[in-house]
């Protein structure tokens, strides 16, 4: 057996994050936060954001505090943005690491600068104001208010203000003009009042790429850092862009079934004559759903999976006997032909970057440059 010690793997090209990442920045023409969420998207957090930062990232961007501790841990000293919630209990600590943190309602106000003052520190924070996501964020009405609450107690720093699309990867959806022009009359509104946050964003991968006058101060951009395409069927501007992921496997076992010999839990799949079923050992608890329709690659080659999806293994449909140990891509290229997340999105009905995303932990990461 050839390349990697492991029956399956992932390959991230740090390179390719590098110059994804400049190229955004030189098609924004304004400072990147980049996107680390959920291990980097399946490429692994650490290591994508040294890339990232490399690649020249201003800030970084997280949706849970817990997954600013691994950065920090390993000296990422750039400023991390948390989207979601930072619990309670772990506020002080998030202040002690110059973490920002989301003020997304009023709730948050007399806590966050009661803990601020108790440790002599101001707390940064950026604003998010809900503009049509129905999700996180103080209601366009309510941010006056809210702001002037934050500068009457003090010890909060309002660093910056954003909001989020809620349909950039749909052309033409009319939310996208209305959202940006309610994110505008609040910036209007702030600005009247006096505050000049250094940092105004609102751009997901889609906006950013597709939607022009979305830009402010900085913009925002997680998959499309890594390569993955946000509009179904449609190709980044000038292909720029490339996937940085690959993942692949081994065949662990060839062997020639005979006919009517059913495959896999419930027999859902028999032979019809005699066939050659090859097992790779790769399953849903690594992230590979347990659907129908799913293709590996071997040799250049598509090859069907057949049977449901075993926890750790699934089976596959080949034209003749391989060698065990022979590679097979799920994720990737391999000769002329390839499978990318947004084809297994596709196929699974979900997010483009999911299939990545939801990727194990269990499988190692190999990190090389090109």
């Amino acid at each position: 057996m050839e390349g990697y010690p492991y029956p399956t793997w992932i390959e991230v090209n740090l390179s390719i994050i590098e110059n994804n990442v400049r190229n955004l920045i030189k098609h924004a023409g304004v400072p990147l936060m980049a996107v680390v969420k959920a291990n980097g998207y399946g490429h692994g957090s650490v290591e994508a954001s040294k890339a990232i930062i490399s690649g020249g990232a201003s800030y970084l961007s997280v949706a849970r505090y817990c997954e600013t501790i691994p950065l920090r841990n390993s000296q990422i000293t750039n400023p991390i943005l948390v989207f979601g919630m930072v619990m309670p209990e772990e506020v002080d600590e998030a202040i002690a690491n110059d973490v920002t943190i989301t003020l997304y309602s009023p709730e948050q106000v007399g806590f966050l600068a009661q803990r601020a003052a108790a440790l002599g520190k101001f707390v940064t924070v950026h604003l998010k104001v809900d503009t049509g996501m129905g999700r996180l964020g103080v209601l366009p009405h309510e941010v006056l208010d809210l702001v002037r609450h934050v500068h009457a107690l003090g010890n909060i720093h309002i660093e910056g203000v954003y909001s989020h699309f809620a349909t950039a990867d749909e052309p033409d959806h009319p939310l996208i003009r209305l959202q940006l022009q309610r994110f505008k009359e609040v910036m209007e509104t702030l600005h009247a009042e006096g505050l000049q946050p250094r940092w105004v964003h609102m751009t997901n991968s889609s906006a950013l790429l597709y939607e022009k006058g979305t830009e402010f101060s900085m913009v925002r951009a997680g998959a499309a850092v890594y390569g993955i395409l946000t509009r179904a069927g449609v190709p980044y501007p000038a292909h720029t862009l490339r996937h940085a992921l690959t993942w692949k496997a081994r065949l662990i076992s060839v062997k020639v079934m005979p006919k009517g010999w059913g495959i896999s839990y419930g027999q859902t799949y028999v032979t019809e004559d005699e066939e050659v079923i090859g097992v790779v050992p790769i399953g849903y608890a690594d992230g590979f759903r347990r659907m129908s329709g799913n293709e590996v690659l071997i040799e250049g080659q598509r090859m069907p999976v057949v049977g449901r999806v075993c926890m750790d293994q699934c089976m596959v449909r080949l034209p003749k006997k391989y060698p065990i140990g022979t590679e097979v891509v799920i994720i990737g290229e391999q000769g002329s032909e390839s499978i990318y997340s947004e084809e297994l999105a596709a196929r699974w009905k979900t997010a483009e970057h999911d299939p990545t995303s939801a990727l194990s932990l269990r499988i190692p990461r190999i990190y090389t440059r090109s």
